[in-house]
C-alpha cells in the first residue's frame, strides 16, 4: 500500500539499515498474536429453543426470541476462526470453522455459552450436520468429513471421503448423507456404519452446485449458473439411492448457495442477480412454482427456518429476519448489522482505520493493541483501501472511485466529498497535495486534493495491466500492475506524468509493492517476493527473491523485515541483505491476510473474513532493529502532533481541530509526547465553542481531567457525555460507561 508521506523520515533511515552489511545474522524473531476484532460477514445461523445463533466473522452472536415475536441480542462468544456453518443439536452448537476446525459450544444456558472442545479439520470446512454421536462436515477438496462427537469436550476426526470435487454443503436424512460439490454435483453416502460412510450413488449436475437439503424421497439442490440458464433449484428423486434421478428444475437468473425445505416450501438464499431470499412452492415436486422473494443487491449466504420466520444470513449486510407467514410477500421485520471483509488498514496514533469492503470504513481505538475497540463507522459502497492525512481519510471505493471522509471526530466520521474514477479504485497513496490511485483497468490516476471536498483529476497513465497497488517515492510512482509487472511513473510534475521504466517477473502477477530506499519489494503471486533495485528507475533490475510461496498478494516493509501476505500465511522475511531474503517467522491466520501496517512493535493485519488482527514481532533481533529509527528520527506520532498543533493554533481553527489535537496529546503512541495540561486547555476551548453538546468532546475533556489528576471533574463531565448520547448508540454508551467506572474506581482508591 501507499504509505510514503507519513513515514518519509523513517524510510531514509530504513534504507541505510537495508543497505548495510551484517557480519552475522540476528536471532530469529517470532510473530505473536496480540488481539483481534473478530467481526465479519454473516454466513450461517441456527435456532435452538427460543434462541437464535448466528456467526459474524469469528463471533457467534446470540439472540433471544421473545414471545411477542421480537428479537434481542443478549450475548456473544468469540472463536479463533471464521464461522461458516452452524448446527444446533440438544444442548450443543456445532461450528464449522472455515479456517479448519469443528468447534463445539455448550448452550445449555443459552445466554452463557461456553466453548467446550474442538478438533482440527481441513481448511475450507463450510457446513456441518449432526446425527447422533457423529458430525458430518463439508470439507472442501477433502470431501465429506466424519467426526466422533460422543464426548463434546474431545471431538475426534475419523476421516474424510472424496465426493467428486470441492464439497460446499452436507445434509443428512435417515440413513443417508448428501454432499454437493461445485463441479461434482450430488453424491449420496450410506450411514449404516456412521463411522465409515459408504458412497452409494451420484448424479452429475449442470452449473456449480452449492447447497443441498433432503427429505425421505427427494433431494433438493441449488447452484449457480455456469452456462446460460443452468443456475437454480433441482429436485432429485432418491427413492433408489443408488440411482438418483432429476425430476424437476426451477430456473433462476443466476442461482443460490443454500436451500432449506419446510413443509410445502423451499427457501433459497440467492446471490448476484438473485441476491436475497426466494420462496418456491414444492408441494408438487414435479412442478415447482416461485412465490415470493426478498430482493437486495448484497448476496445472501444461507437461510434457516423457525416457525413463521426465515433467518437470512446476508453476508456483509448482517442478518435479516423475514416473515414467511405470507410466502408471496416475505417482508423483512428485523435487521442485525454484520461486518465486511478486512481489505486495507491504516494506523495513525491510537486509531486504526479499516477498509471493510461493503461495510465501508471502520475506526478503532488501538491505544491497547491487544484489544481493538470499534468507535466509528462510515458506510461507503465498497472500501478496498484508504489513506489518512490529517483529519481526512481517502477511501478507495472500487467502482465508486474515491470517498473523502472527515475523521476529525473518529466517533462521528462524515463524508465530505467524492470523485468517480473511470476504473475500480483499488489502492491509494498521497504525496504532497496529490492523491495517487491504483485504478484497476484504468491504470494510475492522479488527483489534486488541495480541496478535499472537490477532488480534481490532473493526470493519468493507462498502464497495460491491472493496477492493484501504488506507492510513491523519490518523485516516482511505483504501480503493481498485475500480469504487466511493475510500472515506474515519473511524477516530478504531477500534471504531466509518464512511464519511464518497468520490470516483468519471470512468473506471477504483481499485486503488491513497497519501496524502501533504492529497492522495491514486490508481492508477485506464485512468483513469491521479488526485490528489485530501482535506483535507476529507467533500468530496474531484480537483485533478490524468495519464491517458495503459494500466492504472495501484499507486502509491507518495516525496519529490515518484509511482511508478506501469502494466502492464509503471514510471512516475515529478513531483508537486511536485500539480495538474500530469508523467512524468519510465519503465522497462519484464520482467513487470508490482505494488508499490513507496522508501527513500533505492533503489526496490524487486515484479515479478510477474520476482521482486524494485531501481532507483536518478538525477539532480540527485532528490538535491536527498532531502536535505530526511534532514537534518530521523528516518529510518525510526533509528525502528526506537529500538524495537528499547527491547525489547532490557527486563527481559523474550529472545535473539531482543537479536540483532535487534544485527543492526540492524551493518547499518543509515544508516551513522552503526551501533554495532559495542554490537552485540557484545547478540550476546554472545544467544549466552550460547542456549549458542551457533543459526547465525544466531553469524553475527551473527561480524559484530560483524569490525566491531570482531577478525577471529580472527570466523573462529572463523563456523566454529562453519557447523557448527551443519542438513543440507540449502545456501543458508544457501553464504552463511555466503562470509562466512567474506571474513573470512579480510581477515586475510591
Amino acid at each position: 500500500m501507499g504509505r510514503t508521506a507519513l513515514v518519509l523520515a523513517s524510510i531514509v533511515l530504513v534504507a541505510a539499515v537495508l543497505g548495510a552489511s551484517h557480519a552475522q545474522r540476528r536471532p530469529a524473531p517470532t510473530l505473536q498474536l496480540l488481539g483481534r476484532w473478530h467481526y465479519g460477514p454473516v454466513y450461517a445461523s441456527a435456532v435452538s429453543g427460543n434462541h437464535l445463533y448466528f456467526g459474524s466473522g469469528g463471533v457467534v452472536r446470540v439472540l433471544r426470541i421473545n414471545e411477542d415475536a421480537s428479537w434481542e441480542e443478549v450475548t456473544s462468544i468469540e472463536t479463533p476462526g471464521v464461522v461458516r456453518g452452524l448446527h444446533a443439536s440438544g444442548s450443543h452448537l456445532y461450528v464449522a470453522d472455515e479456517s479448519g476446525a469443528l468447534r463445539i459450544i455448550d448452550i445449555s444456558k443459552p445466554e452463557e455459552p461456553v466453548m467446550m472442545g474442538h478438533c482440527k479439520l481441513p481448511r475450507g470446512t463450510r457446513s456441518v450436520v449432526v446425527r447422533g454421536n457423529y458430525a458430518y462436515t463439508a470439507s472442501g477438496w477433502d470431501g465429506l468429513g466424519v467426526v466422533d462427537v460422543s464426548i463434546p469436550g474431545r471431538p475426534r476426526p475419523l476421516g474424510t471421503h472424496k465426493a467428486g470435487g470441492y464439497v460446499t454443503d452436507v445434509h443428512a436424512n435417515g440413513s443417508l448423507a448428501f454432499a454437493v460439490s461445485t463441479k461434482g454435483g450430488l453424491k449420496l453416502f450410506d450411514l449404516s456404519n456412521p463411522r465409515a460412510p459408504r458412497a452409494v450413488g451420484q448424479l452429475d449436475l449442470p452449473g456449480q452446485t452449492y447447497g443441498v437439503f433432503a427429505t425421505d424421497r427427494f433431494a433438493y439442490t441449488v447452484g449457480l449458473e455456469q452456462q446460460a440458464g443452468d443456475g437454480g433449484l433441482r429436485i432429485i428423486d432418491i427413492s433408489d439411492p443408488t440411482a438418483p434421478v432429476q425430476r424437476a428444475f426451477h430456473a433462476m437468473d443466476y442461482g443460490g448457495e443454500r436451500i432449506v425445505v419446510k413443509g410445502s416450501y423451499a427457501y433459497v438464499a440467492g446471490v448476484a442477480s438473485d441476491a436475497g431470499l426466494f420462496i418456491v412452492d414444492v408441494s408438487d415436486p414435479l412442478a415447482p412454482e416461485g412465490l415470493g422473494s426478498f430482493r437486495d443487491p448484497t448476496c445472501s449466504e444461507a437461510v434457516s427456518i423457525d416457525g413463521d420466520f426465515a433467518y437470512l444470513s446476508h453476508g456483509d449486510e448482517g442478518l435479516e429476519v423475514i416473515d414467511i407467514s405470507q410466502p408471496t410477500i416475505a417482508p423483512v421485520v428485523k435487521h442485525f448489522d454484520g461486518a465486511g471483509l478486512g481489505r486495507g488498514v491504516f494506523v495513525v496514533g491510537s486509531h486504526a482505520y479499516l477498509a471493510n469492503d461493503y461495510a465501508g470504513l471502520r475506526i478503532f481505538d488501538v491505544s491497547d493493541p491487544a484489544s481493538p475497540r470499534e468507535i466509528g463507522h462510515q458506510q461507503t459502497y465498497r472500501a478496498l483501501d484508504l489513506y489518512v492525512s490529517g483529519s481526512v481519510a481517502y477511501v478507495a471505493d472500487d467502482s465508486e472511485g474515491i470517498r473523502v471522509v472527515d475523521v476529525a471526530d473518529p466517533a462521528a466520521p462524515r463524508e465530505i466529498g467524492r470523485h468517480d474514477t473511470p476504473g475500480q479504485s483499488q489502492e491509494v497513496t498521497i504525496s504532497g497535495s496529490h492523491l495517487y490511485v491504483a485504478d484497476g483497468a484504468a491504470g494510475l490516476r492522479v488527483l489534486d486534493i488541495s480541496n478535499p471536498s472537490a477532488l480534481a483529476e490532473v493526470a493519468f497513465v493507462d498502464t497495460p495491466g491491472y493496477a492493484w497497488d501504488v506507492v510513491v517515492a523519490d518523485r516516482h510512482a511505483f504501480v503493481a500492475d498485475g500480469k504487466s509487472g511493475l510500472r515506474i511513473i515519473d511524477i516530478s510534475d504531477p500534471a504531466s506524468v509518464a512511464e519511464v521504466g518497468h520490470y516483468q517477473p519471470d512468473k506471477g502477477n504483481v499485486t503488491g509493492v513497497f519501496v524502501v530506499g533504492p529497492n522495491a519489494f514486490l508481492a508477485a503471486g506464485n512468483g513469491g517476493l521479488r526485490v528489485v533495485d530501482v535506483s535507476d528507475p529507467r533500468n530496474p533490475r531484480e537483485i533478490g527473491r524468495l519464491g517458495d510461496m503459494r500466492r504472495a498478494q501484499a507486502v509491507h516493509v518495516s525496519d529490515s523485515y518484509a511482511y508478506v501476505a501469502d494466502l492464509e500465511w503471514v510471512r516475515v522475511i529478513d531483508v537486511s541483505t536485500p539480495s538474500a531474503p530469508r523467512q524468519v517467522a510465519r503465522y497462519e491466520t484464520p482467513s487470508p491476510a490482505r494488508d499490513f501496517w507496522v508501527t513500533d512493535n505492533t503489526v496490524y493485519v487486515a484479515a479478510f473474513q477474520a476482521g482486524l488482527m494485531t501481532f507483536a514481532l518478538e525477539g532480540n533481533g527485532r528490538s535491536a532493529a527498532k531502536r535505530v529509527p526511534r532514537e534518530k528520527a521523528k516518529s510518525a506520532a510526533a509528525d502528526l502532533l506537529i500538524v495537528l498543533k499547527t491547525v489547532a493554533d490557527a486563527p481559523t481553527a474550529g472545535p473539531r481541530d482543537k479536540i483532535r489535537y487534544a485527543r492526540a496529546l492524551l493518547t499518543s503512541d509515544d508516551v513522552a509526547l503526551r501533554d495532559p495540561q495542554t490537552a485540557l486547555k484545547f478540550a476546554q476551548e472545544a467544549n466552550e465553542d460547542t456549549d458542551s453538546a457533543t459526547s465525544y468532546y466531553l469524553d475527551t475533556l473527561s480524559l484530560a481531567y483524569q490525566a491531570c489528576g482531577k478525577t471529580a471533574k472527570a466523573i462529572k463531565h463523563q456523566k454529562k457525555a453519557i447523557e448527551q448520547l443519542p438513543e440507540g448508540d449502545s456501543r458508544m454508551r457501553v464504552e463511555l460507561q466503562a470509562r466512567l467506572a474506571e474513573f470512579e474506581a480510581s477515586r475510591k482508591d
